[in-house]
């Protein structure tokens, strides 16, 4: 191993004594709240008996028996980290990190995130519900995400392909976003904050059950910022404000969110809306101009049935429909009505999913999913002259199918096998299997090796869109993409309340997408052109110490190259470190949490180096103060770290730099 990788694992060795040595250190417990005791109290080997997973397996179950590498985030880590965004709860995990181009917050996984991906190779679901829209396959994850993250009951984030279960865009990983029932309200909330750069929002919401068993929960959220002045060196002339962005970047959303449940029937609808300035000029708009904005806005509505039998089985349905829709307006003329680029797309869905036991060592899952996408429309032309330059008009449909068996090979060693068929309209079909091995020797100690296949079907973007003055043409032959993954994690408690978990991973990616010029008409078209080898380890410390007393810290060592030069990617860090503290102020009734996140050095599509850099949060929470409320103050960026982040080749600059110093003060109250 070279040195500076036996430096960077002495580190993280280092780090877990001196974080464990802290704890131990804490004697006397901070004597628990007077209101019922929540996780916080519990010790780690508490925690992880009731750490419950749905999405590895569309059931229930004990994270240690999923067939993945699975970390999940509660609603206290959210609340007490002051984490704004989903992109911000995934940053502090191991092998996540995250690219912003001040337009869309983009999460890489283990090394493979490619400069103006929109996010496609992670499928995102809402309460089991894929919120990835059907003509980008975008996913959100900033502030455009659907639900404001103070209405998150906990965050599953399963590693590796889950195509088996889950289809398309299950690629690198499945992330299951579960909210909060009306139950854990009680009430009304009202929230209200204020941060740097302007920016002022407040929620309100209104939970409880009802004494026919109706779970209630109505929410409602509005953000509104001015955004930073901003400089950049690639507009650095007379003719362009000399490089600044002034009242550019500005950002504005409102959210709504409405669930119910009684017995087994359960229903959703949420929508967002957010505006965006883009104070970068992509696409070589004007520089310094506010008109170019996007506007973003999804709408999703689910109908669910779930019963569960005393046996263990249960039977679950849904019917779902949404819309997305968005708006990119670019201004390229003074006084000219800027150019408008949209896109609309409309589908509703319904899928079906059973689980039965088996005699004693069996247990059989199986589903199925339909989706019609009825509307998947792309559009774009100026208004002033009127000129169409693109009017892509298309449908499609899909179904798929999946089984997978667990079987008690022995009382230690589970094996899982599962597989999935998937049908496209005018693509074909896709296999998608996965296996796995859990040798589980004692309770603390737990094995698993994972093997899997996955795919992405390629975007009505990348199939069909074609544009005059963009020079885009179509390619309706394009074939999905294929990751072939084998995985080795190993978790072992070793007691009080500290955990220690390693994984190593090597992944093999076919077909890649990749937007190419063709030389025999000089346009642009997606292409299956990449392959790439992704391979790496993560290691990880957990301790908790019960009484809210807890410490995360995880070293990630990777290398993801193209597979024909050697080359390794861009925005591809070969090193990563995270790490998390909370506690209790002793006397003050407060608690106090850092988080901190190291990235290695990344190469830009220009060649460029991105330098390497270290983030540092930290935040203050009081709860229930005076009775009534929660209290909390972050500050982000704490040591003022100046850094950039790779993007796509649809801008003159080849890093965007990021937020220094930034602060957030809210407050809660409830009644």
């Amino acid at each position: 191993m070279p040195r500076w990788q036996w430096r960077s694992v002495s580190a993280f060795l280092i780090g877990s004594v001196l974080i464990s040595a802290s704890f131990a250190a804490a004697q006397q417990p901070t004597p628990p709240p007077k209101a019922a005791l929540d996780q916080s109290t519990m010790d780690l080997e508490q925690l992880m008996k009731i750490e419950i997973v749905v999405a590895g397996s569309k059931r229930a179950q004990q994270s240690r028996d999923v067939p993945s590498f699975v970390s999940v985030v509660s609603a206290a880590e959210i609340r007490e980290h002051g984490y704004r965004t989903l992109a911000d709860v995934l940053r502090t995990l191991p092998g996540f990190y995250v690219t912003n181009d001040r337009n869309y917050s983009y999460i890489g996984v283990r090394g493979f995130s490619r400069p103006g991906d929109f996010n496609s190779r992670i499928l995102l679901l809402l309460n089991g519900l894929r919120t990835n829209e059907s003509v980008y396959d975008l996913a959100y994850f900033g502030e455009e995400f659907s639900v404001d993250v103070d209405l998150i009951e906990r965050v599953e984030v399963i590693r590796g392909p889950s195509s088996a279960l889950y289809g398309s865009n299950a690629f690198f990983a499945v992330i299951n976003v579960v909210t909060r029932p009306g139950s854990s309200l009680a009430g009304t909330e009202v929230t209200t904050s204020a941060a740097s750069f302007g920016t002022y929002a407040g929620r309100a919401s209104y939970g409880r059950t009802f004494a026919n068993d109706l779970d209630l929960l109505v929410s409602a959220t509005y953000s509104d910022g001015r955004g930073r002045n901003l400089y950049y060196p690639e507009y650095d002339t007379p003719l362009t404000n000399n490089g600044f962005a002034n009242g550019a970047d500005h950002e504005g959303f409102h959210k709504f969110l409405v669930t119910a449940s009684k017995g087994d029937f359960s229903f959703e609808a949420n929508s967002v809306s957010r505006e965006k300035g883009l104070p970068t000029a992509q696409y070589a708009s004007i520089f310094n101009d506010k008109r170019t904005r996007t506007t973003d806005e999804l709408r999703l509505a689910s109908l669910s049935f779930n019963h569960a039998f005393s046996d263990g089985a249960s039977f679950s349905t849904r019917l779902h429909t949404g819309r997305y829709s968005y708006v990119g307006e670019y201004a390229y003329l003074p006084g000219i009505t800027p150019n408008q680029d949209l896109a609309l797309g409309e589908w509703w869905g319904m899928e079906v999913d059973a689980a039965h036991k088996v005699g004693s060592r069996q247990f059989l899952t199986l589903g199925a999913e339909y989706r019609d996408n009825f509307k998947q429309d792309q559009t774009n032309f100026d208004p002033q002259p009127y000129v169409l330059y693109a009017d892509v008009r298309n449908a499609s449909a899909r179904w798929g199918a999946f089984a997978q068996d667990e079987i008690k090979l022995a009382e230690p060693l589970m094996l899982y096998a599962g597989v999935r068929v998937d049908q496209y309209k005018g693509l074909g079909s896709a296999t998608s299997p996965r296996a796995a091995l859990i040798y589980t020797p004692s309770p603390t100690t737990t094995f698993k090796l994972l093997a899997g296949r996955a795919f992405r079907a390629p975007s009505v973007l990348e199939l069909y869109f074609e544009s005059a003055n963009l020079r885009y043409k179509a390619n309706p032959l394009l074939k999905p993409e294929h990751i072939e993954t084998l995985e080795l994690v190993a978790q072992r408690f070793i007691g009080g309340g500290l955990q220690i978990s390693a994984s190593a991973f090597s992944n093999k990616l076919t077909g890649l997408t990749d937007q190419r010029l063709d030389p025999a008409d000089s346009l642009l078209v997606f292409q299956n052109v990449g392959e790439a080898h992704s391979k790496g380890v993560e290691l990880g410390l957990e301790v908790n110490r019960g009484h809210g007393r807890t410490g995360q810290l995880s070293y990630s060592l990777q290398r993801t190259e193209d597979r024909v030069t050697g080359t390794e990617l861009t925005n591809s860090p070969g090193q990563m470190v995270q790490m998390q503290l909370r506690s209790p102020i002793p006397g003050f009734g407060a608690i106090a949490a850092v988080d901190a996140q190291y990235m290695s050095a990344r190469r830009t599509l220009a060649g460029n180096i991105a330098g390497s850099h270290t983030l540092t949060n930290l935040s203050l929470f009081a709860p229930r103060t005076y009775g009534r409320f929660d209290l909390s103050a972050t500050f982000y960026n704490v040591f003022g770290a100046r850094y950039g982040d790779p993007v796509a080749s649809t801008y003159a600059q080849d890093l965007i730099r990021q937020d220094g110093r930034s602060v957030r003060v809210r407050s809660t109250l409830h009644y």
